[in-house]
């Protein structure tokens, strides 16, 4: 099966590399979200899918450079999203580009759910915003950004559980710190490149959890929707699109606000942590607002 995933993969480049990138524009308006990992992308796509306009499935990372049209990722598409490989199939024979798929498959997904606007939750969508404002000119991302301090001590131990045989087991990752604290910076610099687009919008993790009413109530003005109190109780929702055997990392994310996660770094920094994080991500951290010093 490797084997045969391989070449597979190999024929895709080959034969349709144009694929990925053609001319297609959309009109459409989804909602894209995304930001370094352990930022909260999660928690705001299970919330903006419980709102009655706005359908959200699990991460599909089509929006970056990986491949679709293989067997493969067909494959996994289909159970992710549970769609029928041979829809799947007919969509993309139907799709002059990968633009044209996505909305095609989105579209669809959303009219399932009986709902008008489609949107899309994968943490590297931030890398890929010159892609998605390419093709999808009227499109709103949002970029959830979080204390760096509290991202990096995620991303120390992440992933944190993978899938077995149909469930969840932990995972004993020990990422190395400066890794952690580089991907952060890099990862919300580039985001930060559109402040000032009018198609563009940060939200604070921290803000999403203390103030959610008047958090989600700024959201959905920035997207033209009108507020729902429903999005609030999003941790009440079942159905396919909460399914935590497809995001086993983010399970917390269907569960009820909590504070605890906040301010771990409090906790788990050494004095030697302290200090590497003010070389590498000091900067930024004041920047966003998170210390007026380096004095922490």
């Amino acid at each position: 099966m490797f084997l045969l995933d391989l070449l597979d993969s190999l024929w895709d480049r080959l034969a349709f590399g144009s694929w990925y990138d053609g001319e297609y524009v959309s009109q459409g308006s989804p909602v894209i979200v995304g930001g370094c990992a352990r930022s909260g992308t999660t928690l705001m796509r299970v919330m903006l899918d419980t709102h009655p306009n706005i359908y959200y499935g699990p991460e599909s990372n089509l929006f970056t450079p990986v491949r679709i049209k293989t067997r493969k990722r067909i494959r996994e598409l289909s159970w992710r999203f549970d769609v029928p490989v041979q829809d799947l199939r007919g969509m993309l024979d139907e799709s002059g580009c990968l633009p044209e798929f996505i909305e095609k498959f989105f579209n669809h997904l959303a009219g399932a759910q009986g709902k008008e606007r489609w949107g899309e939750k994968t943490p590297t969508n931030v890398l890929r915003l010159d892609y998605i404002f390419r093709h999808f000119p009227r499109s709103k991302f949002i970029h959830m950004i979080r204390d760096g301090r509290d991202v990096a001590c995620s991303l120390r131990n992440f992933p944190k559980s993978k899938m077995v045989d149909g469930k969840i087991v932990p995972v004993n990752s020990n990422n190395p710190l400066d890794e952690c604290i580089e991907r952060w910076v890099h990862d919300v610099e580039a985001g930060r490149r559109w402040a000032g687009d009018q198609r563009y919008m940060e939200v604070k993790y921290e803000g999403l959890v203390l103030n959610a009413e008047e958090t989600l109530k700024k959201v959905l003005g920035f997207l033209g929707e009108p507020y729902d109190e429903r999005v609030l109780r999003y941790y009440e929702v079942e159905g396919s699109t909460r399914d935590a055997s497809k995001f086993p990392q983010n399970v917390e994310a269907t569960q009820p606000l909590y504070t605890g996660s906040m301010g771990r770094w409090r906790r788990e920094f050494t004095d030697e942590d302290k200090v590497l994080f003010k070389r590498l991500g000091g900067d930024l951290l004041m920047g966003l607002g998170y210390e007026d010093d380096e004095d922490w």
